[in-house]
């Protein structure tokens, strides 16, 4: 099944298409950099990791953290299924941490086969 591919780019009359991995792929990393309410049609759209400082998240409870990204990903990616987030510090190369990424796993259905998604998005 083709999925329109963001973003949103129109081609010789078209939108341009991307399978149900790379749909995902977009779709949760709109998700991960959407704050709460800065989607008047939806204003609960997006994640909290946005509501903290960048140094409260490298201090903060990461289980909290990860568990509002889920909650996030399961709310709005409902292709979705055994939604787990993972959290990465980024360090330089004296070891200071100077950003988070987050991995995603989980698992979809495409044409009554089990497929497992994996993508990493890089915050601050």
């Amino acid at each position: 099944m083709d999925y329109l591919a963001l973003p949103f780019v129109l081609r010789n009359g078209y939108l341009d298409r991307s399978d149900v991995n790379e749909s995902l792929r977009f779709s949760i990393g709109l998700i991960l950099c959407t704050r709460h309410g800065s989607m008047p049609f939806e204003p609960e759209f997006g994640c909290g990791i946005w509501e903290k400082e960048f140094s409260d998240i490298l201090s903060a409870n990461k289980a909290d953290i990860r568990s509002n990204l889920r909650n996030a990903i399961d709310k709005y990616e409902r292709r979705l299924f055994n939604v787990s987030v993972s959290l990465i510090n980024i360090t330089d190369e004296r070891q200071q941490a100077i950003g988070m990424a987050v991995k995603v796993t989980g698992n979809y259905t495409e044409d009554n086969q089990e497929q497992r998604f994996e993508a990493s998005y890089t915050l601050g």
